[in-house]
């Protein structure tokens, strides 16, 4: 038999409700509250937050 576990990135909890999401939600799965900020994303670096429109990172200028 083959044990599955959860992978822990792949868990949200929610800002709204504390309902916790797994399986890479975009919103939340008892509220519906958007889960995801896709307004911003954030560098695999350094992680400081840029603007979705940024290339590279406002920081270490890292590619997004």
């Amino acid at each position: 038999m083959v044990e599955l576990k959860k992978d822990i990135s792949e868990i949200k909890v929610c800002n709204q409700c504390g309902e916790i999401n797994y399986d890479n939600v975009n919103f939340c799965q008892d509220c519906g509250s958007m889960l995801k900020d896709f307004t911003h994303v954030f560098c695999d670096i350094c992680g400081a937050k840029n603007s979705i429109e940024n290339k590279t990172c406002d920081e270490c200028k890292n590619l997004l």
